[in-house]
């Protein structure tokens, strides 16, 4: 009895010194702030004196001002009318007030959730690494890019393009100027060192987006060769009463196991057993020796995906591979490259999309043969006006038409490509999803943006 008292008194006084070392501990934070002119909203929200800025406080958006301390105090926001928001962020402007604050999602941080947390290694070269690695090869500690050394070189955060970069307020490495690998400002002689980041595991062939030939559509556009779209796929159901297949959507290949495709093209009442992919086909009508026909192993559609708005219009398909491979490479078979999630085109970037749907808005067919269009995309703004979709247009859509409307995507084109060239290979931008007609004046073809979901790609093709 006598022992266990003295095991109690211990705890007690090891209880009363932690509350204690706690609040020490928060005083000098406190006392730290006053005395330096700074307040500390979060490891990379450093203000000085007199800054302003807005926060999420228990469910609340506050505006909060530097002074002796921090001095806060609830506003009222409304929803953002374009989200500048990056990676699923949330956009929320004050009320009568240019100010807008992101609540990012779970593994993102920064003004803008252009910061991941998750994020531990690099593709390529490293330009679209927006991870927290904070230090250098020798183990030097990285120099913030918005301090007062930095700002005097050509790479900070007062560039003009600073956020496109993925640069702030925060001592993470970075690569803007397309060097070997991710660096950062140190102290001392050195003013600069690589970053030792791992690459990323390569899941995609080093020879996507290639292709033997080029055409000039369909509605409106040109038959093609499978050579100049190796990435299309033609997907096929059986039916009902029969084992006969029959063509409904297209695809893209972006790995020689896994197919992407629109949400809306899946039956979700249907089993994976009874769909069947494509690959190297011309016609939908006419067998080749040169096809590769598989059957789906899984299909995952987007968690998000709805059908009344077709937000989230995007689904995978895992074919079955036989004696432990997939898809042969060729110059009728090549996956297409994923863009990066940073990558963005501009407005009137001419891009191309491919299927095998119907040639005409009213045609009672699809098309016998691969066909293809040039369009061009179109800017969030002005597809997103009265006269074109209005609130319609989410910003994981994204919209391409063709500048005389005389071409465009029909019906079972859906899930097939909106390809863009980078760098000398194609990437897919889009995925063809919905849209008010075909090639009607001022109503555009709509597509699934994919630079949304690269994330939720990898990690569905990696489980």
């Amino acid at each position: 009895m006598k022992i266990l008292l003295l095991i109690l008194l211990a705890s007690f006084s090891i209880c009363i010194e932690m509350t204690l070392l706690s609040n020490l501990l928060h005083k000098r934070k406190k006392d730290i702030s006053s005395r330096t002119g700074v307040c500390i909203e979060s490891p990379f929200e450093i203000y000085r004196r007199g800054d302003t800025w807005l926060r999420v406080h228990r469910n609340n958006i506050q505006k909060c001002r530097c002074r002796m301390s921090t001095m806060c105090y609830n506003v009222r926001t409304k929803e953002c009318t374009t989200n500048k928001c990056l990676n699923g962020g949330n956009c929320a402007p004050r009320l009568y007030s240019g100010e807008y604050i992101c609540q990012c999602p779970k593994g993102y941080l920064g003004k803008h959730c252009e910061i991941d947390t998750k994020s531990r290694c690099i593709n390529d070269i490293g330009k679209d690494y927006r991870g927290t690695r904070d230090y250098t090869v020798s183990g030097a500690e990285c120099l913030k890019w918005d301090s007062s050394v930095v700002l005097e070189r050509k790479y900070s955060a007062m560039r003009y393009n600073a956020a496109e970069l993925g640069l702030g307020s925060h001592n993470y490495c970075r690569n803007p100027d397309g060097d070997g690998k991710p660096w950062c400002h140190v102290q001392g002689a050195m003013h600069w060192e690589f970053c030792d980041i791992p690459k990323c595991p390569t899941i995609f062939t080093s020879k996507c987006g290639q292709r033997k030939y080029r055409m000039n559509k369909i509605v409106g556009g040109n038959q093609a060769t499978i050579e100049s779209h190796p990435w299309q796929a033609a997907l096929y159901r059986t039916e009902r009463r029969s084992t006969n297949l029959f063509f409904f959507c297209g695809g893209s290949l972006i790995h020689p196991c896994w197919v992407l495709t629109a949400a809306h093209c899946i039956d979700t009442s249907v089993s994976h057993t009874e769909y069947r992919v494509l690959l190297g086909k011309h016609s939908t009508n006419e067998p080749s020796k040169n096809d590769q026909s598989f059957a789906v192993e899984n299909i995952i559609i987007h968690q998000k995906f709805n059908d009344d708005t077709y937000d989230s219009d995007i689904a995978l398909l895992k074919l079955k591979s036989q004696s432990g491979k997939c898809a042969k490479e060729s110059k009728l078979v090549q996956p297409i490259c994923l863009p990066s999630k940073h990558l963005t085109f501009p407005e009137n970037t001419q891009c191309e999309v491919s299927g095998y749907g119907k040639q005409a808005e009213f045609s009672p067919f699809f098309s016998k043969f691969l066909k293809e269009a040039k369009v061009h995309l179109l800017s969030q703004q002005e597809c997103g006006s009265p006269e074109y979709y209005g609130n319609k247009l989410t910003d994981n859509m994204l919209c391409a038409a063709h500048p005389d409307w005389k071409a465009d995507s029909c019906k079972g084109d859906s899930g097939g490509p909106l390809a863009c060239e980078n760098n000398g290979q194609m990437h897919l931008y889009g995925i063809i999803s919905w849209g008010e007609g075909c090639a009607r004046k001022n109503k555009p073809g709509v597509y699934t943006r994919v630079t949304n979901y690269i994330r939720w790609i990898e990690q569905n093709m990696n489980v």
